[in-house]
């Protein structure tokens, strides 16, 4: 090791073999850092230099200049071809340990003395001199420099040419004459840049999706709270119909009672109360009263096999008009001009339930209009026959008001 140390300091980094990153002269000389945070003389990221800034140079105030082996790098002292550990060369007294820096080592710097850190594909080399001016020295310090210039702007070409292509996998074919640590060097800057603006994309996309799905919920809901009140309106509008055509079957009684003597057949078995509806205002009363009287409904001629008297099965069907008019009119929404004859058979059991209900011979058009009136007889009860069972085939005519 040499006593004197340099006067002036020229750091070449270079990239491989040929491509030179960097080159400073250093007179005189002063600390020199590498790595990725503000204030290094030379950016190069973490996963090379092992840190986010490493020193390569130490200049003392006492004068004394160190070039520093940091932690996993190797050094080759004086264009020798085999590298050696920071360890190692302190072994063999080429080095000394750092002080400053853990797991580093110090090689004092003299003039005209050459050493080379090697950190991955990155090799820095650091040379003392005596810091006077020799034409030779320049001439070379001046070639490096014009050689680093060329080398910066092809390796910002290269890199913006990787940026432009950066959402396409990287092929060989894409790196022609480029080493592999060149390739991973430019593959972690562009996942750095790649992360940093997806993070962004994604919270923005995100945020949208948010914003779409508590919109269509709104409308949704507003949807079903809309068909709910028609749902309730018509269940409404069909028990006050119900009610009505009980009320008018209630006024005839006595006179048919009065005919056929059946005053005990027809309070056997009252109706079932009406199930609590949401209330109607006014304005959808007169609608419904509209609508009632803009439908005509008449009963057919009934066929009735078994011992029950006929009166008594036209009744209680009468009563139940105002299900088979709902039917209807949900058919008249769809054809304004839908009329004809419903024919429903069924079946009067023992117990006066109904049973066996199905369609009797309807000439009606619209079969959804059949299906829900067939489907309305199965509710009906019916006072019990006497010796068995009693078939029923009841048509009803519809038209409309006119």
């Amino acid at each position: 090791m040499s006593a004197a140390s340099a006067r002036a300091v020229d750091v070449i980094v270079r990239w491989g073999d040929d491509c030179v990153l960097a080159a400073r002269e250093l007179s005189p000389p002063r600390p020199f850092f590498v790595g990725e945070e503000e204030g290094c003389d030379v950016v190069l990221p973490a996963e090379i230099t092992g840190a986010s800034r490493v020193p390569v140079l130490l200049a003392r105030w006492d004068g004394d200049v160190r070039a520093v082996v940091p932690k996993g790098a190797r050094v080759v002292f004086d264009g020798e071809r085999k590298p050696m550990t920071p360890a190692r060369a302190v072994a063999r007294g080429l080095a000394e340990s750092s002080r400053a820096y853990r797991d580093a080592a110090e090689i004092p710097l003299g003039s005209g003395r050459t050493i080379a850190v090697r950190m991955g594909p990155i090799t820095i080399e650091i040379t003392g001199s005596e810091g006077a001016p020799r034409a030779p020295r320049e001439s070379v310090l001046e070639r490096r420099t014009g050689l680093s210039h060329l080398a910066s702007v092809l390796l910002h070409l290269l890199v913006f040419a990787a940026l432009a292509s950066r959402f396409r996998p990287f092929e060989d074919d894409d790196f022609d004459g480029v080493t592999d640590d060149q390739k991973f060097f430019i593959q972690q800057m562009l996942r750095r840049s790649d992360e940093r603006e997806m993070e962004g994309l994604y919270a923005d996309e995100i945020a949208g999706l948010e914003y779409r799905a508590r919109r269509r919920q709104r409308k949704d809901r507003a949807e079903m709270d809309l068909e709910a009140a028609w749902m309730r309106s018509l269940q409404a509008a069909g028990e006050r119909w119900s009610a009505e055509e009980f009320a008018r079957a209630r006024a005839g009684e006595p006179e048919d009672a009065h005919d056929t003597g059946l005053i005990g057949l027809l309070y056997d078995r009252p109706p079932k109360p009406a199930p609590t509806a949401a209330p109607v205002s006014y304005n959808e009363y007169l609608q419904a009263k509209a609508r009632d009287a803009a439908t005509q409904t008449r009963p057919g001629a009934m066929a009735l096999s078994g011992r029950l008297p006929p009166e008594v099965v036209r009744r209680i069907i009468r009563q139940n008009f105002g299900r088979f008019r709902l039917c209807y009119e949900n058919g008249l929404r769809n054809n304004p001009n839908l009329q004809g004859r419903v024919a429903v058979r069924f079946v009067i059991g023992a117990d006066g339930a109904v049973s066996n209900v199905g369609n009797g011979g309807s000439d009606m058009p619209d079969g959804g209009v059949v299906s829900c009136i067939v489907r309305s007889f199965q509710g009906l009860s019916f006072p019990r026959p006497e010796g068995g069972i009693v078939t029923v085939v009841y048509p009803i005519m519809f038209s409309p008001g006119g």
